[in-house]
């Protein structure tokens, strides 16, 4: 039973909502932090709603501009993403309530040993009643769910018409055992979905962070990188596993201005090295399209911006300028693609472990 329990831990982390971005707004935050007191205050209805509805525009943003991480715990790597195609909100505002309705829909992929790689599709319907509080110049913006409802989860199909779950002897077992994977993973997703998210909007800097469930005053998510340079945006600061034969597909971050350049921080262990590639918006809807439906590494579809080389115990940076647009960050731990790949040896699936920071600045 112990694949069984591994594949509850998988779905566990198929979560949803574990989002880990960070982004900036021109809202005045400072404006704001002088009225924390009547902001704070329960009876200011108007101006605490404004606050609370900008929270569920950006998580609206980064849901769909950005794959959200998926994690088996909230301290632990990434193990998998989830890419939303749509996400809605709707407020409902009148003398019986005020709350927020979100309705999302997308597909991601996920890792576990006895499953290999799995793909799946997911879409569901949440009402949240917000909440906020002002801590030390951050604001926290809670939103706790009222009802949860359409949540559905299903594993997507490969090429033969297979649920898309890479080991095919961990496929058949669950055949063979009468477990419906795709029920299991809704009723966990539900339990996930019903814990809730947090938005933190951070001092005079205006930058965002978002985390599962509700994360008291006082505390942060956890980040590996400690961000000192004020004057470059942190797209994402993370930490993620990609096993052998793997490969982690990390964005879309957008460049939006010509003389803005993406600036990446990473450091690397429990692998000798792993390829570090930047490919554009298009290229990696395809490496995505193939993660999610087939078994294997993606193979590229056109030459990537950058194929560099991420080695252990070896501080890594790298500035790239480029043209305005969306573009993917690939961690690569396969053979066949980029310029290493790890040796092939029975039985070892030892998964490099990679801290990332992936940050927007103006051109040097």
């Amino acid at each position: 039973m112990k694949p069984l329990r591994t594949l509850t831990l998988l779905l566990l982390g198929l979560g949803l909502f574990t989002p880990s971005c960070a982004s900036k707004e021109a809202l005045g935050v400072g404006s704001v932090s002088i009225l924390g007191g009547v902001i704070n205050d329960p009876r200011n209805k108007s101006l605490r709603f404004d606050v609370l509805r900008f929270g569920l525009e950006r998580f609206c943003f980064e849901m769909t501009r950005r794959g959200v991480p998926l994690k088996l715990a909230d301290d632990q790597p990434v193990i998998g993403r989830f890419f939303a195609a749509s996400c809605s909100s709707q407020v409902l505002d009148d003398d019986a309530r005020q709350s927020f309705v979100v309705q999302f829909a997308g597909k991601g992929y996920g890792w576990t040993q006895p499953t290999g790689r799995v793909g799946f599709e997911a879409s569901g319907l949440m009402e949240y009643a917000p909440d906020f509080q002002l801590e030390d110049g951050v604001m926290y913006v809670y939103f706790r769910p009222k009802q949860v409802d359409a949540v559905k989860f299903s594993l997507t199909q490969d090429a033969q018409g297979q649920p898309m779950v890479e080991n095919a002897l961990t496929r058949g077992g669950m055949a063979l055992l009468g477990i419906d994977a795709n029920e299991l993973g809704r009723k966990i997703a539900l339990g996930q979905l019903r814990r809730g998210f947090t938005v933190l909007r951070l001092g005079s800097s205006g930058e965002v962070e978002f985390g599962m469930g509700l994360i008291p005053p006082g505390q942060r998510p956890f980040r590996p990188f400690q961000v000192k340079n004020a004057t470059k945006l942190a797209l994402v600061n993370e930490r993620t596993e990609v096993h052998r034969q793997q490969q982690d597909l990390v964005g879309a971050f957008e460049v939006s201005e010509d003389d803005q350049a993406l600036f990446v921080d990473a450091t690397l262990d429990g692998a000798e090295a792993v390829d570090v590639l930047v490919v554009p918006k298009h290229a990696g809807d395809a490496i995505l399209e193939h993660l999610t439906h087939a078994p294997g590494p993606a193979q590229l579809p056109s030459q990537p911006l950058l194929s560099d080389v991420l080695g252990a115990a070896q501080p890594y940076r790298r500035y790239l300028p480029l043209p305005k647009g969306l573009y993917y960050l690939v961690f690569d731990n396969s053979a066949g693609v980029g310029q290493v790949g790890p040796p092939q040896i029975a039985g070892d699936d030892r998964a490099a472990k990679i801290d990332y920071l992936v940050q927007l600045g103006d051109r040097l």
